[in-house]
């Protein structure tokens, strides 16, 4: 059929259709509008994937349990699809059942018996978008015998639709891709042994796992405001606001000048909070929350003797080089250990290189990762002691 010069969407439609990517709950009104401009009895987007012969219903309106139960028997048996792969090299196909097989022909096939004339169906129409890995996602709609057959008028809408079909599918696998990494990020983080979070580029939270959200969730030191990471004291904030700057500025790439910093954070009652800040730089500059630093939060408790004990254990550090270690955990450069300690900054040094030898790692950032993933003496001794332990 020529293409025609007037178009017959209309903007309820295609905002229907670009909000039920980005918004599930928009989902049901686009089925419903879909249904009503191309006046179907029901209408459903499904995914076929070929490889597998099979069908999925991924939204609908208009179908009962028996029709979204059937469509693994329509993508089957159904004579339509081996026609609609053949235009694959176009990438997209728009058109209805019976400009594939007469009815009367059609009538006489298995697909009609097994799929169709059960469920009410005698008229169907579709388009269909090409997807990566070979999947066919469409939309498809239908009508019963009572009605007539699709016309012109809505073959040319489904044909007018399909490149906004393909832009909406486009748009949900990137954003599928996103969830997945912002899950992934999450999960990765929860590994970690002490409480974490990360910052975007603004210096927004945009994760924490389930150790940083109990810690921060106190309040007491740390809190997080409006995604912002606010000191319980308002005289520590702006040695906070620094080191966010800081270390987001670097992992953003809006400075060349080294990221990684530390600040002590305290409470009118209680222990202090060692609030370590690195620099996280990510080639996917272009998605929106991503991480730009990650922070690491830890306590005296966290950095007991029993900690050093096991580091003395494992690597044969010196109580000097603990002291060293430990302060290089909490991101803190060679000038601020020597002031924190009282001694010269090549001591510092000699400390360090002793350190990485010791413990293998050629840097601060893999020794800080190195640490924080060795248990406490305090988890050893809870698991050996633990129920079904042997003494």
């Amino acid at each position: 059929m020529p293409e025609s010069d007037q178009s017959l969407l209309t903007q309820e439609l295609l905002d229907n259709l670009y909000g039920a990517v980005t918004r599930p709950e928009s989902r049901s009104a686009f089925m419903r509008e879909v249904a009503r401009a191309l006046h179907a009895a029901a209408a459903s987007v499904i995914v076929y994937d070929p490889n597998f012969r099979e069908g999925e219903v991924w939204m609908d309106s208009g179908y009962t349990e028996k029709m979204r139960q059937a469509v693994r028997s329509w993508t089957q048996h159904s004579p339509w699809l081996p026609a609609i792969e053949k235009e694959r090299p176009l990438g997209c196909y728009s058109g209805a059942l019976q400009d594939v097989m007469p009815m009367s022909e059609l009538r006489k096939s298995e697909f009609y018996r097994r799929a169709l004339h059960p469920n009410d169906i005698e008229w169907a129409a579709a388009a269909i978008v090409f997807g990566p890995n070979g999947t066919m996602p469409g939309l498809l709609v239908v009508r019963p015998a009572s009605e007539p057959a699709f016309g012109d008028a809505e073959k040319e809408l489904l044909r007018q639709l399909l490149p906004h079909l393909g832009r909406a599918f486009d748009l949900y696998r990137e954003l599928a891709s996103i969830y997945s990494m912002s899950d992934a990020r999450r999960c990765a983080l929860d590994l970690l042994a002490m409480p974490g979070l990360m910052l975007d580029r603004n210096g927004d939270a945009i994760s924490l796992n389930y150790r940083a959200e109990l810690l921060v969730g106190q309040g007491d030191r740390l809190r997080i405001e409006n995604n912002r990471l606010k000191a319980a004291l308002v005289s520590e904030q702006g040695a906070l606001d620094a080191c966010v700057k800081r270390a987001c500025d670097f992992g953003d790439g809006r400075t060349t000048e080294s990221g990684t910093s530390a600040v002590v954070l305290h409470s009118e009652h209680g222990a202090p909070l060692y609030v370590s800040m690195v620099p996280y730089r990510s080639r996917w500059g272009l998605i929106p929350d991503v991480p730009a630093a990650l922070v690491f939060l830890t306590t005296p408790e966290d950095n007991a003797p029993g900690e050093h004990r096991l580091w003395r254990a494992l690597f044969g550090l010196t109580p000097a080089e603990c002291r060293v270690a430990e302060m290089m955990k909490q991101a803190m450069d060679v000038a601020e250990i020597s002031t924190a300690i009282n001694i010269k900054p090549d001591t510092v040094r000699y400390y360090q290189k002793c350190v990485y030898r010791k413990t293998g790692v050629r840097g601060q950032r893999e020794l800080v990762r190195l640490l924080s993933r060795l248990p406490s003496e305090k988890a050893i001794l809870a698991r050996r002691d633990g129920p079904g332990s042997e003494l």
